[in-house]
């Protein structure tokens, strides 16, 4: 079951209650993580953790699975929660759960894909929840449990101190730690968190600055004594940018940014690039009054971040075609790309997924970033915004679909978004090239543009851009880079299987993959559950084969391959 949050408030109860740790992904050189700023309000970030291979999963130095791809276990339950609780109760000891944090376990959210089923718990003690451990269970309809990503939380005490500081002080402890910036977005709960020195109550606070340069933050203040433990910026930023540009004008004519007619020039019109305008359908806007506005059950235009323009337009017209110079240009851009993907995961793939933040479609700010070459995706609020520097992030597609892929990993996640070896950066690059390569008509194989992303908002004077053959001269884990750098690797590799079965099959085996992954999950684990998701929805020999060569192959994940034909263990063991 997908679940869907009907109120802001409850939207953020859950957020803050899941003990999920968000993330900070730079997409680009100007965005908040890579700044000085950024750097001094960092705090108790960890060092990424270190995973021993084994058999049938990977391992934590102390001994215990972070993932468990091969679980062979086969539950006489037959429905994914009970499932799940039956392999927890079995498998408790080995995950590091003893009968107190069994006993302890929350049900958090649940996610039905065809016909496999994916919990997520928490652990709680004395009713707090504990800040990292989400431990998620994928089990298919007739009990065979399929994949485990554990983050459980070891040695969690009982503490007799809880909250000293109320959550107003705690709210104002993190503002002091944002340089007393005012906050356009605040909300903290109390939870458990786990540090060398033991452990502490703390208030999980995520907070939103006015100002666009200090972005979101999540940051654990002491319960205690106000001190900060941990921050961490939330913002998920890329570089960036009806009549729409479908993909964007340079793919949609395949000539280069230097062209003639084809540059940015301040977002002048020119003939060239009026000619790339296609006419497209803008599906179930809102009528009111006789008034039509871009407020869909998919993607809604709305205005919140600097620069306070008139970009989200409400007219007496259903047209609302103008050329790219116009102020409304950039929101049918995005109502456009973002209700078509929303669409086509929800309905096409069948993966039903929305923001948990709020209810209804997903909530966008084509002129943000107080106008700066970058933009974000809050995963306080899961709102998209995009600044218009160089060429308006808006204008391209592939910024739209990255950002949306940000927001796509952080709800299917349930709020467990990793940022472990650049993993989100490389899944908001594959969803965008997948999507900008089903356009017709435009690059081929041959020209060095195909393995492009950002073909219009990048790879031209405002910056480098990025690329999907990234695994060609590189290999895993460490010779692929860190942050975005990284996240080519993960997008490439992906993409080589998407062309070896089909681009709706293995978009389907990769989102279904990713639902069951969680904050710590590397590139490998997901690539593991990826083509562990592939198995369990019944993909058959040839397609899980393009799978695996593309992961083990084309590039060196080493994931084991799932047997095609179900097998069947009594009592969980073989």
């Amino acid at each position: 079951m997908a679940i869907l949050v009907r109120s802001l408030s409850a939207a953020l109860a859950l957020a803050l209650t899941t003990g999920a740790a968000p993330v900070a992904l730079a997409l680009s050189p100007a965005s908040p993580e890579g700044s000085t700023l950024a750097l001094s309000l960092t705090r108790g970030v960890e060092e990424k953790p270190v995973f021993l291979a084994g058999v049938d999963g990977d391992y934590r130095t102390d001994g215990t699975p972070a993932t468990v791809f091969s679980p062979r276990f086969k539950a006489t339950a037959r429905t994914p929660r009970a499932a799940a609780l039956e392999y927890l109760t079995a498998r408790g000891p080995e995950l590091g759960l003893n009968q107190a944090d069994l006993a302890g376990l929350v049900v958090r959210a649940e996610r039905s894909i065809d016909t496999m089923g994916i919990v997520r718990f928490t652990q709680q003690v004395d009713g707090l929840p504990v800040y990292g451990s989400s431990i998620v269970v994928t089990a298919k309809n007739d009990g065979t449990i399929v994949y485990v990503a554990n983050g459980s939380v070891r040695g969690v005490a009982t503490v007799a101190a809880r909250a000293v500081l109320a959550q107003s002080e705690a709210i104002a402890a993190a503002m002091r730690h944002l340089e007393m910036k005012p906050l356009r977005h605040s909300d903290a709960v109390q939870m458990l968190y786990q540090t060398q020195d033991g452990t502490r109550p703390v208030w999980r606070v995520l907070a939103t600055s006015v100002d666009a340069r200090v972005g979101g933050w999540e940051i654990l203040v002491d319960a205690t004594d106000g001190r900060i433990l941990r921050s961490q910026t939330i913002e998920h930023n890329v570089d960036g940018t009806a009549t729409v540009f479908k993909p964007d004008p340079l793919s949609f004519a395949k000539v280069s940014y230097s062209t003639a007619g084809y540059a940015d020039n301040n977002n002048a019109d020119s003939p060239q690039l009026t000619a790339a305008l296609q006419s497209v359908v803008l599906r179930d806007i809102t009528s009111n009054g006789g008034q039509y506005s871009l407020a869909g059950p998919y993607a809604v235009c709305t205005e919140w971040e600097a620069p306070a323009d008139a970009a989200c337009p409400t007219q007496a017209s259903t047209n609302f075609s103008v050329t790219r110079s116009a102020m409304t240009f950039d929101a049918t851009m995005v109502y456009y790309h973002v209700d078509t993907f929303m669409r086509y995961v929800n309905l096409t793939l069948g993966i039903a997924v929305m923001p948990i933040q709020y209810s209804g479609g997903v909530k966008i700010d084509p002129h943000g970033e107080e106008g700066a070459d970058n933009s974000h995706y809050n995963g306080a609020t899961g709102e998209l915004v995009f600044g218009e520097g160089g060429v308006d992030d808006a204008q391209d597609a592939d910024v739209i679909i990255h950002e949306l892929g940000h927001g796509l990993h952080d709800w299917i996640t349930d709020g467990g978004l990793s940022q472990v070896e650049g993993l989100s950066e490389g899944v908001g690059d594959y969803l965008a090239q997948a999507y900008s390569r089903d356009f017709p008509n435009q690059w081929t194989s041959a020209d060095a543009a195909y393995h492009w992303v950002f073909n219009y908002d990048g790879h031209n004077p405002f910056w480098p851009g990025r690329i999907t053959n990234y695994h060609v001269g590189h290999s895993y884990p460490n010779n692929i880079g860190s942050g975005h750098t990284a996240g080519q690797y993960f997008a490439s590799c992906n993409i080589v299987a998407r062309d070896a079965i089909g681009g709706q099959a293995m978009d389907k085996a990769f989102l279904a993959g990713l639902a069951m992954t969680n904050e710590n999950s590397t590139q490998k684990q997901t690539a593991q559950a990826i083509i562990n998701a592939a198995g369990t929805l019944g993909y058959n020999a040839t397609q899980i084969n393009g799978i695996a060569q593309a992961f083990n192959t084309s590039c060196n994940y080493a994931v084991t391959v799932p047997p095609v034909s179900d097998v069947i263990f009594a009592n969980g063991f073989q």
